[in-house]
């Protein structure tokens, strides 16, 4: 008697808001088609209704995501229609594929792509991973085309009416899958009067909540600055691009509003309830606020930067043009301190002591291990395994109450694959460290000068997050006006990399 081992498979399904794409319940009859034409089972369904595919924090995607991880799921293969429903960022797909799936055993089937070799598969994954990243931004780029040019010709780019307005909808004239075509204007709401009163006294500099107690008004404090951040649009003129994409990273994670110069305004498209010179009193205001309030997340040394007696600078008075201050006296410009260890970093990356140091601590963590002896034991459980399952098939045909042995024919297979999974993971762990053993100067130099030329590139937050990577303190002396540089590499290998520098001059005039 032949017994075909069972391929339990799941499938992922998603769609978005465009009315041209593949329904869910098209995915699904397709999928279920795939899974018939080559013998597998499907066990579990994960699906995403109306959600972009740049986003990585879908629900159903999410849901995928821990299934993946736990090694009780029960099944092994994931079918999917083609790449794109997966995510339309090739970054989102292959953390996917390539770590999240590989580390667990999981194998990702495509309907679009036919079965072929190793070689040509990766190849034709990596062009339709391109191609839907390429979809993904031109159709951004031509929705934000479209709501740039609705907001020059006067009309709303969508959204909500802000406080005081309603919106007015107007058919266009033109037909659109058989219904008019409607654009919004902003139009004078019930709450107009009051919340005019309101912005006029903010804009006198009267404090927010005297100004909700005159004018009537009752709102949050958080609503209110938004309706003040709206202040162009209460002086009578549509105002877009003005937030950050949500998820946009770097400086738009630490503010909200783009610079006013990104800012698309059409003057003069509705009734204002403000002038414009209450609207730019009123946006000064809150710019002022907002520099002082997000300005730590321009000094890149926060943390790492200490007295001799271990106390923090802390920076001060507006971010890079600013100060790190300790205590309430001592102050150093914060673009002098700054120049001067990054440029020491920059320095030493590109040193021969440092790059030997790192590439010796490296090769040092897998130095000791010995080889791991548990791969051999578990493959003799898998043998193990394979032989009492073969036993329980060979005993089916002889029962006639399969369900016992079924059930524990499936016991051993989770068993089974769970020992599979833990050999190829340690498996992969020997080869990575293979690898790093092997490792020579030479190429972790050539590591160590690109990231020094980082430097160069990125933005402020990334410095950051680079020097607290590398960098274990940074010492400075304010008598002396030295600093000492400690980096992490020291702990690891005792090689005392970390030396006294000076600069000049230390404290503002």
């Amino acid at each position: 008697m032949i017994i075909t081992q069972i391929t339990r498979a799941a499938l992922y399904l998603r769609s978005s808001k465009d009315r041209s794409d593949v329904s869910i319940d098209a995915q699904r009859r397709q999928l279920q088609q795939l899974a018939t034409d080559r013998g597998f089972v499907i066990t579990e369904e994960f699906s995403d209704v109306v959600e972009s595919g740049k986003d990585e924090l879908r629900a159903g995607f999410q849901r995928l995501l821990g299934a993946v991880r736990n090694k009780r799921r029960g099944w092994d293969t994931l079918l999917i229609l083609d790449t794109s429903r997966l995510a339309r960022r090739r970054h989102i797909s292959l953390v996917f594929e390539e770590v999240e799936a590989r580390k667990h055993g999981v194998r990702v089937v495509y309907k679009s792509l036919p079965d072929s070799d190793p070689i040509t598969e990766m190849l034709l994954k990596s062009i339709l991973q391109a191609m839907d990243e390429w979809h993904s931004l031109t159709s951004k780029q031509k929705g934000l085309a479209g709501m740039a040019e609705n907001v020059r010709q006067g009309w709303r780019a969508g959204g909500r009416a802000p406080m005081g307005y309603e919106l007015q909808h107007v058919e266009t004239g033109a037909i659109r899958e058989g219904a008019p075509v409607k654009k919004s204007k902003l139009i004078k709401g019930d709450a107009a009067a009051t919340v005019q009163a309101y912005l006029k006294l903010r804009a006198e500099d009267c404090n927010r909540t005297k100004a909700c107690t005159l004018s009537g008004l009752k709102s949050s404090s958080s609503t209110l600055v938004g309706v003040e951040w709206n202040a162009l649009t209460y002086a009578g003129h549509t105002a877009w691009n003005v937030r950050y994409e949500h998820g946009a990273g770097g400086y738009a994670n630490s503010v909200k509003r783009r610079p006013r110069a990104e800012w698309v305004v059409q003057r003069d498209t509705h009734e204002p309830l403000i002038t414009n010179e209450e609207a730019e009193s009123l946006l000064a205001r809150l710019e002022a606020f907002d520099r002082g309030h997000h300005a730590h997340a321009d000094y890149i040394l926060t943390g790492l930067l200490k007295s001799t007696a271990g106390e923090n600078w802390r920076g001060s008075d507006g971010g890079a043009g600013g100060y790190y201050r300790l205590g309430k006296g001592k102050r150093i410009k914060a673009s002098i301190v700054e120049a001067a260890i990054m440029g020491e970093v920059q320095r030493a990356l590109r040193t021969p002591a440092f790059v030997q140091g790192l590439t010796d601590a490296a090769r040092k963590q897998f130095d000791d291990r010995k080889n791991d002896d548990a791969i051999p034991r578990m493959k003799k459980e898998c043998a193990e395994l394979d032989r009492r399952i073969r036993r329980l098939t060979e005993m089916l045909a002889d029962t006639s109450r399969p369900e016992p042995l079924l059930r524990q024919v499936e016991e051993y297979e989770v068993q089974r694959a769970d020992f599979a999974r833990q050999i190829h993971q340690r498996m992969e762990e020997a080869h990575e460290a293979a690898k790093v053993k092997a490792l020579a100067a030479p190429q972790v130099g050539k590591l160590l000068a690109t990231m020094a030329e980082e430097f160069e590139r990125i933005d402020r937050e990334g410095l950051r997050d680079l020097l607290k990577g590398l960098v274990e303190q940074v010492v400075l002396d304010d008598t002396a006006q030295t600093f000492q540089i400690t980096y992490r590499l020291d702990a690891a290998t005792g090689l005392g990399m970390a030396s006294p520098r000076g600069f000049e001059p230390l404290y503002s005039p």
